[in-house]
């Protein structure tokens, strides 16, 4: 998410300093600290202006690196942007409650040796502690869950800014995370999703102004599954879930898969009364779901069978 050298600057900066001044306190050279400032405004760490012919850099008022000068002016003694670096930010972030080291590795896709390597230096210093074969984080550190979590959001929306100045982010996670907006985003790493996606499925849908997004920089494409929990998202409403429930029809979704996915986006329990819906032929209706013959009706428009 961000390196040690990045966070050093956040850690070393002043109120206002001028390139030289900060390559002095960072022990570098002009040209690398400027190089270096560059990669952490584009991050939202900093900004720059200038003062007649020097640049001076300044912390951004982001919550996240607000929360950043609060540990490290509070426990001076931890050297945070060493133990943050790497995957340590990006474990954090799921360390809301006790989690095995299996379970972490899934979250943010990496082995499980990598989730011991990036918690190591926070469990010699008593910042987390194992129980029960699960990694905890200390009560008095638990504030750094929060911090992971505002650096990954700070991270979303340096990303999405690029492209266009009004937007929602609906959902996140370090790597990915769900947008809206009015605008059109032009970048191979903002899929469209959303009731525009149908149509790839074979299910034209009236598409209304706002887009919608997921940024990813690993995957290519959307699958039906993934784009049901996107829907859930977007609008967990009758007119949605029914939607949802033709898709889920039309592609035969594995149901492991989508319901993978639904812990993944929050929106378990509304796939699993899909899939119940489904599997019982109306028969069991949760909230916000047509009868069976309102449902056949809508896949008999769209060439569904059901």
């Amino acid at each position: 998410m961000y390196t040690e050298a990045e966070l050093r600057v956040l850690a070393t900066l002043k109120s206002d300093s001028s390139i030289s001044e900060l390559a002095d306190e960072l022990n570098r050279s002009v040209n690398y600290t400027s190089e270096l400032v560059e990669r952490v405004e584009a991050k939202g760490l900093v900004n720059t202006h200038r003062s007649g012919k020097t640049k001076r850099v300044q912390r951004s008022d982001a919550k996240a690196v607000e929360l950043f000068d609060t540990f490290v002016q509070q426990y001076s003694h931890i050297p945070f942007p060493e133990v943050l670096d790497g995957a340590t930010l990006r474990v954090l972030y799921y360390l809301n409650s006790p989690r095995a080291t299996t379970d972490l590795a899934d979250l943010v896709g990496v082995h499980r040796s990598t989730v011991h390597r990036a918690l190591s230096p926070l469990k010699d210093r008593g910042i987390v502690y194992k129980s029960d074969g699960r990694y905890v984080i200390n009560d008095e550190f638990e504030g750094l869950v929060g911090l992971a979590q505002e650096f990954a959001h700070l991270r979303n929306r340096t990303r999405v800014e690029a492209y266009v100045d009004s937007y929602t982010i609906l959902w996140e996670s370090p790597d990915e995370f769900l947008v809206q907006t009015d605008d059109v985003i032009q970048s191979d790493a903002f899929l469209t999703t959303g009731a525009e996606r149908f149509q790839t499925f074979g299910l034209p849908l009236l598409v209304r102004q706002r887009r919608y997004y997921l940024y990813s920089e690993s995957k290519g494409d959307i699958s039906a599954a993934e784009l049901c929990c996107h829907m859930l998202v977007i609008d967990d409403g009758v007119r949605t879930r029914s939607y949802c429930l033709l898709l889920l029809k039309s592609e035969d979704v594995d149901q492991d898969d989508v319901l993978a996915l639904a812990e993944t986006y929050g929106v378990i329990t509304s796939v699993e009364d899909l899939l119940s819906y489904l599997d019982t032929e109306g028969k069991e209706r949760a909230g916000r779901l047509p009868t069976w013959d309102e449902f056949s009706e809508l896949a008999d428009e769209y060439g569904v069978t059901v």
